[in-house]
């Protein structure tokens, strides 16, 4: 039998573990880690990985050709699938700790009064809506996740009018449950079998940052859009290219932006108008932020989490607010 001590240093070594894995991510880039730990320098060298990783890093950043062909579209699909197929399902993960309550998958849009994950989504989707006049003809809801957007579309829309697609046959199961009616489709929001001048709007509901790349889903966006029609959505963008090398669901750094800026103006390129990009970064994953960590501390003292499980979701939720840049809500028309 396994006594105490063995116990302790088996615990000991999976806490260590875990804060080992969150800093190594951390101090990917160095830029990042030096925010965090402002007495410190750091070499250039990227931590946690070789010479060779890094050189190729920057051949990627230097050749978008080399960026495109080093991330397969179908591997990509692949590892989103797997990740959030497992995440949005899990009971003891923490989406299934913080989100239980809900089948929205998305940060949510907070003030004051908002009190529950539920009700900050509903609120984020509505204030998207809300750049939408008028709620008629057919809309997409672009990688719907769970289908909870999608149900909530039929509160305007009629479902056969209410398309949904999504890389994951299984989510797409959930939506036909939430969404009766509406015409869901697996289908990659970078390659849609739309014809052209199809739709009177598109919703997105932080997606894009998963997308290989925005440009070509703002693209094909653009094509199957009515003339008049509004493109709205809401996206998170990060702290540097370097992110999207290091997550195996990300795409390539070709798809990285820095500032509301160069969003408006790839938006432009692509031919849209009356663009509007409002910096809810305080409202979104600020609040959230603030809000989980209150609720994981809670749930923690209320008996619910042990010490381990309290220590990898903080570690991880703090990771993500350092790779968290800007919070947009979009809304660009035809």
């Amino acid at each position: 039998m396994t006594d105490q001590y063995d116990l302790k240093e088996l615990l000991k070594k999976r806490l260590f573990d875990s804060i080992s894995a969150q800093i190594d991510l951390i101090g990917y880039v160095p830029d990042d880690i030096a925010k965090l730990v402002k007495n410190f320098t750091f070499e250039t060298e990227v931590v946690g990985q070789s010479p060779d990783d890094v050189e190729f890093a920057r051949r990627k950043d230097a050749d978008p050709s080399l960026a495109e062909s080093s991330c397969d579209k179908d591997s990509l699909a692949s590892q989103i699938n797997n990740y959030y197929d497992q995440a949005f399902y899990s009971r003891d993960g923490i989406m299934g700790i913080l989100l239980g309550g809900t089948e929205y998958r998305n940060i949510g849009y907070w003030d004051e009064t908002t009190t529950t994950q539920n009700s900050a989504s509903e609120r984020l989707q509505d204030a998207l809506l809300d750049f939408i006049p008028e709620k008629s003809g057919r809309i997409l809801d672009v990688a719907c996740g769970m289908g909870a957007s999608t149900r909530r579309l039929l509160n305007h829309y009629p479902a056969e009018n209410v398309w949904a697609i999504n890389i994951s046959e299984k989510q797409l199961e959930s939506v036909r449950k939430n969404a009766p009616g509406c015409n869901a489709q697996v289908m990659n929001a970078v390659d849609m079998k739309f014809d052209d001048n199809f739709f009177d709007n598109i919703l997105c509901i932080e997606a894009a940052f998963h997308f290989e790349t925005r440009r070509k889903f703002l693209e094909d966006a653009y094509r199957i859009l009515k003339p008049g029609g509004r493109l709205v959505l809401s996206d998170t963008l990060f702290t540097s290219r370097e992110r999207l090398v290091q997550h195996a669901v990300f795409p390539s750094p070709e798809n990285h932006i820095e500032t509301v800026d160069e969003y408006r103006e790839l938006l432009s390129e692509v031919g849209f108008s009356n663009i509007i990009i409002n910096d809810v970064s305080r409202e979104v994953w600020g609040a959230h932020f603030l809000h989980t960590v209150n609720k994981i501390h809670e749930e923690f003292y209320n008996g619910n989490l042990n010490i381990v499980q309290l220590t990898e979701i903080l570690w991880t939720y703090y990771h993500l607010n350092s790779i968290t840049g800007l919070c947009l809500f979009v809304s660009a028309q035809k």
